[in-house]
């Protein structure tokens, strides 16, 4: 059973597919063990934990993804060490408590000049 929204799937898939591997992020996506949930106001903090993922710390920023519902937009980070993913979304402006609920539109904006 999966802890991800389709949307969180996707910005893996953009923000991860480079680093770690199409197979891993997708057996993540599937399978990963839940370790914890916050909503902090201006965004959330998912953790997940998955024996593929790697031991050395990796901040998987690139390209540039965001996640737009509403009025609200923020960008998608995500963060692995010690065999977790924590999946950051932050917010321009306050983040809805259930916005994981809601049908979040996922971009990945080039960051080229």
């Amino acid at each position: 059973m999966s802890h991800f929204r389709a949307f969180e799937v996707e910005a893996l898939r953009l923000l991860g597919t480079a680093t770690l591997g199409d197979a891993v992020v997708e057996a993540v996506c599937r399978d990963a063990e839940f370790v914890s949930y916050n909503h902090s106001g201006v965004g959330y903090f998912l953790t997940v934990r998955h024996h593929l993922l790697p031991k050395a710390r990796t901040v998987l920023s690139h390209p540039m993804v965001l996640g737009q519902v509403g009025e609200v937009v923020g960008s998608y980070l995500a963060f692995v060490q010690d065999n977790e993913l924590m999946l950051e979304y932050a917010g321009t402006t306050d983040v809805p408590e259930n916005v994981r609920d809601l049908p979040v539109q996922v971009v990945a904006q080039s960051t080229a000049t």
